[in-house]
């Protein structure tokens, strides 16, 4: 069975408390046992077993990294899956003092951490006009195409950041794009 989510990732809420939604993400490595305050920033890379595209990771305009395509994309089609260490919201919790989260909802209860083990797929960066949604399929995550995609064109997901608290800050959005919302959250 596979769902089909504009939404897509998903970690600690913008007021503090654990929820279904994200954060501005970027990539934190932690080994098993270290404090997620000893974690330090690691240089991206794409795992070329998680997609049949030619990829690259590499400084973004919008924030930090992002992911470029070395090589056209068509429209519909699996551009990468999103992979990292399943954990559950007690887990998810603790991992939270972390400088950057990388954390995606797949089911209730059910977390994939792309800083531990990531694809690569956790440096696409938010944008109000994205060319991907998600594909979620048997507990998978992938990230699918919504139009062509040029080469040398940067992926770009709709984040949708929700937050449980309605006195929490808008979260300002750095995409450019012209429908631009101005911020990472929906209403």
């Amino acid at each position: 069975m596979s769902t089909r989510y504009v939404s897509t990732f998903a970690d600690i809420s913008i007021s503090g408390k654990l929820s279904m939604t994200n954060v501005q993400p970027d990539r934190t490595v932690a080994a098993r046992g270290q404090p997620p305050s000893e974690c330090a920033p690691a240089e991206p890379r794409i795992d070329t077993a998680s997609t049949a595209f030619q990829l690259e990771a590499k400084p973004s305009p919008i924030h930090r990294f992002g992911v470029f395509t070395a090589q056209a994309i068509a429209a519909n089609v699996r551009v990468i899956e999103y992979t990292g260490e399943r954990i559950g919201y007690r887990e998810a919790e603790r991992r939270r003092d972390r400088p950057y989260l990388y954390l995606f909802w797949v089911a209730p209860g059910r977390l994939i951490d792309g800083a531990v083990g990531g694809s690569g797929a956790e440096f696409i960066n938010h944008s109000c006009a994205p060319n991907l949604v998600v594909d979620i399929a048997d507990g998978r995550v992938f990230f699918v195409s919504l139009r062509e995609i040029a080469c040398g064109e940067e992926l770009l997901l709709d984040y949708r950041v929700r937050a449980d608290d309605s006195d929490a800050p808008p979260m300002p959005c750095r995409c450019g794009a012209a429908s631009c919302r101005g911020f990472l959250n929906v209403p």
